[in-house]
């Protein structure tokens, strides 16, 4: 199986976050999605008409996208690699966390945040709502997390492949907004997010997160001990 994706995307984060953790034989490569002028792919497009990565490309050559669906997709091809925790109440948990931060914390940041980084100009009004909306939905992801090492359990599952890589990209663009830390004040998401980063495969994660950003248009989300000499 090959992975088409690109190092910045959370979306394709998610997926990759899968492979880091569980050393899935997946292939990574690039999406070639771009054209040169900016536009897409025409080749791409042939694959995955949707237009966005990642996409799963899978031994029989059909495409698999939509980054939720390869997760859960790997999950059932290597059933004995762990992204499911064993017991069904952990499972569960783990989609309600997963659900929660798609609806509440992502969609109003995807939206109101990432959305402003291309406007003509910024609108307060537009983030301002989008961090309250945020925090609300921190505050009901952190009435249902548990306090064990990793999001339902003690090793990575898919509920971790859904909120670490996230939380990395939502922080950046609020605190690129001058809106702060998200988690400064949701004390248990943020313990966390503290003990996942630990791991070497998220260590791993972030830091292609943050090297998909040098040079490229979003080159600003970087902090300043971060922009290359």
């Amino acid at each position: 199986m090959k992975l088409l994706n690109s190092p910045l995307s959370p979306f394709a984060a998610r997926v990759r976050l899968a492979i880091h953790a569980k050393s899935l034989p997946v292939e990574l490569a690039p999406s070639g999605m771009w054209t040169p002028d900016g536009q897409k792919s025409p080749d791409y497009l042939a694959i995955n008409p949707i237009g966005k990565v990642p996409t799963l490309i899978l031994d029989d050559g059909t495409a698999l996208p939509e980054s939720d669906t390869i997760v859960e997709y790997l999950a059932d091809v290597f059933p004995q690699a762990g992204l499911r925790p064993s017991r069904p109440q952990d499972i569960a948990r783990g989609r309600l966390l997963a659900r929660i931060f798609e609806q509440y914390v992502m969609a109003p940041g995807w939206g109101g945040l990432f959305g402003q980084l291309f406007a003509p100009s910024r609108d307060d009004a537009v983030l301002d709502a989008a961090v309250a909306k945020i925090h609300d939905g921190m505050r009901h992801l952190s009435h249902f997390m548990l306090d064990t090492p990793f999001a339902v359990s003690d090793a990575i599952t898919t509920a971790d492949c859904a909120l670490v890589p996230f939380i990395t990209f939502q922080n950046r663009l609020a605190r690129f907004f001058g809106r702060g830390d998200l988690l400064a004040e949701h004390p248990r998401v943020a313990a966390y997010y503290a003990r996942a980063q630990r791991d070497p495969a998220v260590q791993k994660l972030i830091a292609e997160m943050r090297d998909g950003l040098v040079g490229g248009r979003l080159a600003c989300l970087l902090s300043p001990d971060e922009q290359p000499a």
